[in-house]
C-alpha cells in the first residue's frame, strides 16, 4: 500500500563543513565494512525467532498463540554478502554543497518502487532510555539505533538483509535535511519508514520496532551471551586488558553494545549486531519451555504495524523463510567519508548510484513497479 503524502517539503539552507576525506580518522574504511561481512547479520534470525516461538506454540492450540499475540503493541497500521565490501576506494561526491538541493529534488519525486512478491519488512532497534529522546505528541521518541531492512523475494527465493547508515543525510519530510536515525526521534515507525520510503525509493510494508534497553532482561533471562571482544572493549566492560572470548550477563551486554569511546559510531553498530546475534543463537538452542518463558519478556518489548491475522500467517510462512537463501548487505555500499553538518557526522551518499544498487539489489531482473505516494 502506498503511504498517503503528497506535500513536498522545502529543506532548511544551513551551511556544513567538510571534513578532509585523506583524513582516514573520519573514513569508513573496507575494514569496518568487512566486519560488517563477517557478522552474521541478526535481522532475519531475530524475526525467525520470534515467528519461530510462535510456530512452536501453535503445535499446541492457535487460541494459546493469539493470546500471545495480544502481548505485542501494535503501531499504526546459504548466503552471499556485498562483493565491494572489500574495495578500498570511496565513490565521489564533486559538489557536497549541492546536497540539500538534491534531497530537495528526490522529495519533489514521489516515485517509489515496489513489487507484490516481494516483501520488504524494516527492522527497527530503539532506545527508550536514549536521553536525547524528542517530545513527539506527548511521548519521548528516541532515534533509531539499528535499522535493517529484511527484503523476502519470493520469486527467487533469497532473503536480502540489508543495513541502512543510520548517519545517512536524508530529507526527513517536514524536518529538514537531517541523519537517517533522527527520523524515529520527530515521529516514531512511521515517519522513519517514510523518510526512507522517500529517499531511498522504495517500498515498506511493514515494519518491526525493538525495544533496545529490555536487552538485559533478555540476556539474563537466556543465562547470559557468549561474545568476542577486542582488548579496548574487554578492558571498558570486565576490566580485563586480554582480547577473547567471554561471557557476558544482561547488565555486561547492555554495556558493551552501548560502547562509544574507544573508536567509532561503526563499531558501535557493530557490537550491537554482535549481541543480538548472540542472543538469536541462544534462542535456536533454547528449549520450547525456556521460549514460552521469554515471550512475557520479549513481546511487551516490540512494537509492529502486522495484523495478529498477519503474524500468524507468518507461522506458517517461516519453514520456507529458513530454506531461502540470505544475502548480507549495507547501504552505503561504499566507504564514503564523513562530513559534518549541525555538529553531527553525515554521510553524503551519491543517490545516483545507491539508486542503481538498491534496485539491482531488491529488484534483480525483475522490472519493478512503481507508483507516486499519494
Amino acid at each position: 500500500m502506498i503511504k498517503n503524502h503528497t506535500e513536498v517539503y522545502l529543506m532548511d539552507e544551513n551551511k556544513y563543513q567538510v571534513i578532509d576525506p585523506t583524513d582516514d580518522s573520519y573514513k569508513l574504511t573496507a575494514a569496518d565494512l568487512k566486519k560488517e561481512k563477517k557478522k552474521k547479520h541478526k535481522g532475519l534470525k531475530v524475526f525467525i525467532a520470534i515467528i519461530l516461538v510462535f510456530a512452536i506454540l501453535a503445535g499446541g492450540a492457535g487460541i494459546y498463540v493469539y493470546s500471545y499475540l495480544n502481548k505485542l503493541n501494535y503501531g499504526d497500521s546459504k548466503g552471499t554478502a556485498n562483493p565491494n565490501l572489500d574495495k578500498e576506494e570511496s565513490l565521489s561526491f564533486d559538489n557536497q554543497a549541492n546536497a540539500d538541493a538534491d534531497l530537495r529534488a528526490r522529495l519533489s519525486n514521489n516515485v517509489i518502487w515496489y513489487d507484490d512478491r516481494i516483501v520488504n519488512i524494516l527492522l527497527v532497534g530503539v532506545d527508550y532510555g536514549d536521553e536525547e529522546a524528542v517530545m513527539f505528541k506527548g511521548a519521548y521518541l528516541p532515534r533509531s539505533d539499528s535499522m535493517i531492512l529484511i527484503s523476502i523475494n519470493t520469486i527467487n527465493n533469497v532473503v536480502n538483509m540489508v543495513s541502512l547508515s543510520r548517519a545517512a543525510y536524508v530529507a526527513i519530510p517536514g524536518h529538514g535535511n537531517k541523519r537517517l536515525n533522527t527520523a524515529h526521534a520527530y515521529g516514531g515507525a512511521s515517519l522513519l519508514v517514510d523518510t526512507i520510503e522517500q529517499n531511498y525509493k522504495i517500498r515498506i510494508d511493514k515494519y518491526i520496532t525493538v525495544d533496545i534497553s529490555g536487552f538485559a532482561q533478555i540476556v539474563d533471562a537466556l543465562g547470559g551471551v557468549t561474545i568476542e571482544m577486542t582488548a579496548a572493549e574487554a578492558g571498558k566492560v570486565l576490566g580485563v586488558s586480554a582480547a577473547g572470548t567471554y561471557d557476558l550477563d544482561g547488565d555486561e551486554a547492555v554495556y558493551y553494545s552501548r560502547l562509544r569511546s574507544i573508536d567509532t559510531d561503526r563499531k558501535r553498530t557493530g557490537r550491537q549486531r554482535a549481541v543480538l546475534n548472540a542472543i538469536a543463537l541462544k534462542l535456536r538452542k533454547s528449549s520450547a519451555s525456556t521460549m514460552v518463558d521469554l515471550l512475557d519478556t520479549v513481546l511487551p518489548l516490540v512494537t509492529t504495524n502486522f495484523s495478529k491475522a498477519e503474524l500468524l500467517a507468518q507461522v506458517a510462512k517461516a519453514p520456507k523463510y529458513l530454506s531461502m537463501s540470505i544475502h548480507e548487505d549495507i547501504i552505503p555500499h561504499v566507504p564514503y567519508p564523513l562530513s559534518t553538518r549541525d555538529g553531527k557526522e553525515v554521510l553524503i551518499l551519491n543517490w545516483d548510484e545507491e539508486d542503481k544498487y538498491i534496485h539491482d539489489l531488491l529488484y534483480p531482473d525483475i522490472i519493478p513497479q512503481s507508483a507516486e505516494k499519494e
